[in-house]
């Protein structure tokens, strides 16, 4: 008969195995949650900056990100966290008195005689005083006027041609549809104000057609942002980022949506792409980067990890102040490895900064 007898201490040591592995699953959640609850302590009640003292003094360091922790934690991070002094205030330059106006704006000069009679007098010098005007913005017509001459011969009519404009046809002249642009996306005017404007100046647009004019001068602009699209991906180092901007929509219930900007910044050559999207899925930097070779630095975002970690011809490099935050976060578990790793940073941040002070370029940095 076949030995069907139980090995209970095989069974309790399987069983005891699992309970161990339970347990210590439960402990890696549990310090998981600890982390996330300390986080937001910080964040509520903590003071709101976390520095390590400089290396070197004469060096600020950069304050990348806004942490505090809670008393308890203040008082067991003593020993290796500290508030750095606060950095000797540069000493304000001496006043060198009124403000010297630019010469290069036009002078118009206005000449004033003393009231009293100066028959027999000899001018023996001048005083001069410059304040600084504004004309007010005035709308005015540009009337072409083109004459029509009859060849002697008869052999028909001459006539001159008007120059080309963004609107053939049109009303606007390029220099009005290159001001509502300038004072929408450098400004910040929407056009409903720059009609309220242009109204009070004595001409009534139709929104619609202030917003045909609008994108026919972004027709006309597209090529230049198609070449600055080029020289920005054929960089080698690119900063990649996304921020929200909310978007007039009258077909949206709330009558605005979310949409995102896509910046893409090549510092070593101070260019900077921007490119709006109604999203922030992967469909933006998926279609911008698609021919892009180099290192690209972005930030947390998993939309960018999605879609160029394994990447042939990309190296996805991230974000310091992001990285250096979780060293932060991590202080009150293992004070010891943590500030290993912070105290190296900061002696990159010093760096920075003198090379900051020194008007370093991205070129000459990297070099």
């Amino acid at each position: 008969m076949e030995d069907t007898a139980t090995d209970y201490k095989l069974l309790y040591e399987q069983v005891l195995l699992e309970h161990k592995k339970a347990l210590a699953e439960k402990d890696v959640e549990i310090q998981s949650l600890q982390l996330e609850l300390d986080k937001y302590r910080r964040y509520l009640f903590g003071k709101k900056s976390e520095k390590l003292p400089s290396p070197y003094p004469d060096a600020a360091q950069t304050n990348l990100f806004e942490l505090g922790t809670t008393q308890q934690q203040q008082e067991e991070l003593s020993q290796t966290v500290e508030v750095v002094e606060k950095a000797p205030v540069k000493k304000r330059e001496k006043g060198t008195g009124r403000m010297l106006l630019p010469e290069n704006l036009r002078r118009e000069v206005i000449i004033i005689e003393p009231d009293q009679d100066v028959t027999g007098c000899t001018i023996i010098g001048e005083e001069v005083t410059e304040v600084l005007d504004v004309i007010p913005a005035e709308l005015f017509v540009k009337r072409y006027i083109r004459y029509k001459y009859a060849r002697s011969n008869g052999e028909g009519v001459v006539t001159g041609s008007l120059p080309e404009r963004v609107i053939e046809k049109g009303i606007p002249s390029d220099g009005l549809i290159a001001q509502i642009i300038i004072d929408k996306y450098v400004f910040g005017l929407p056009l409903h104000r720059q009609i309220e404007k242009y109204k009070r100046l004595g001409v009534t647009f139709p929104a619609s057609t202030v917003s045909d004019w609008l994108m026919k001068g972004w027709q006309h602009l597209a090529p230049l942002w198609e070449l600055l699209k080029i020289l920005v991906i054929n960089q080698k180092y690119l900063q990649a980022d996304e921020t929200p901007l909310k978007v007039l929509d009258r077909g949206h219930k709330n009558g605005i949506h979310q949409g995102y900007m896509w910046i893409y910044n090549a510092p070593c050559d101070q260019l900077t792409l921007f490119d709006y999207r109604k999203g922030r899925d992967q469909s933006g930097p998926r279609q911008m980067l698609a021919d892009y070779q180099g290192i690209l630095q972005v930030d947390g975002y998993s939309v960018y990890e999605k879609l160029f970690s394994n990447h042939p011809d990309i190296l996805l490099v991230y974000c310091m102040a992001h990285a250096r935050r979780k060293f932060v976060d991590a202080l009150p578990y293992d004070k010891q490895k943590a500030n290993h790793v912070l105290e190296r940073m900061q002696r990159l941040y010093a760096l920075e900064e003198e090379m900051r002070q020194q008007h370093w370029i991205g070129s000459q940095r990297l070099g």
